[in-house]
């Protein structure tokens, strides 16, 4: 082949590839740090991973900006980004907001602590039977308006490690989280002896509820992509790469 024949097929090759990184949409996911689901490091990240995964899939690179979680969800309410990961449903959002199909299912629990290491009866079948109790919480979470409706002492903090922690220094009585988050960030925050400690209430407060992504309903063409992110989740969990991301981050298989 001629020189001429080498630098047109180089040209033809560096319009192919200029053409293919145009095609690829970028989308801005804003989260905050929800160890195992998500965090700024991908290999520590399932749900990192697995947008990547999904983003390969459809031809699409997601950007992730971590914020406060009311600064997040405001950014998405004002179309600023995307969507907003990981979310439970409510019906006040479900009114402002579109969700995507479950990327995970998640019982959350509540945690007790007890400094000699036995495990105090707490129990109840409806929220209100925990009125004597001090909860802890986080301002935007899902259960907020239950708390309220249940006229429940909450305590409101700003992450589940300093609620752990007060939790820990006897502080609140209860705090409710998904419970593999709860003890990772236990496993994380405190000695193996005080680990020991910790133990969550035999009834979940939910169980077996999905964590979706959470966009705006206002973003351009935001119906059409969320439909090519689900489609992207579905083959993800039909092709063995969901099963392989779930376990290499050490969650339970729900599907």
């Amino acid at each position: 082949m001629g020189m001429s024949g080498k630098i047109l097929l180089f040209a033809i090759s560096l319009f192919l590839m200029t053409a293919a990184s145009q095609a690829r949409q970028s989308l801005t996911i804003v989260t905050n740090n929800y160890p195992p689901y998500i965090t700024a490091d991908r290999n520590s990240s399932f749900l990192g991973d697995l947008f990547h995964e999904i983003g390969a899939r459809i031809g699409i690179d997601f950007e992730f900006q971590f914020y406060p979680w009311k600064r997040g969800e405001q950014a998405v309410a004002e179309g600023k980004a995307w969507g907003t990961i990981p979310y439970r449903k409510s019906e006040s959002r479900e009114k402002k907001f579109l969700f995507s199909d479950a990327l995970y299912l998640a019982d959350s629990h509540f945690f007790a602590y007890s400094a000699d290491g036995t495990k105090p009866p707490i129990t109840f079948n409806d929220l209100t039977d925990l009125r004597p109790y001090r909860i802890g919480g986080i301002q935007g979470y899902y259960y907020e308006p239950w708390f309220e409706n249940a006229g429940l002492d909450v305590q409101y903090s700003h992450s589940e490690e300093q609620n752990f922690q007060l939790l820990q220094r006897g502080r609140i009585d209860l705090f409710t989280t998904a419970t593999t988050m709860g003890w990772y960030v236990i496993e994380n925050l405190f000695p193996p002896e005080e680990v020991a400690k910790f133990y969550t209430l035999d009834k979940p407060l939910v169980a077996g509820e999905g964590l979706f992504l959470m966009t705006s309903k206002n973003y351009p063409q935001t119906r059409i992509l969320l439909e090519k992110f689900n489609r992207g989740l579905h083959e993800i969990k039909t092709d063995g790469t969901y099963t392989r991301l779930v376990h290499k981050h050490g969650l339970i298989m729900t599907y």
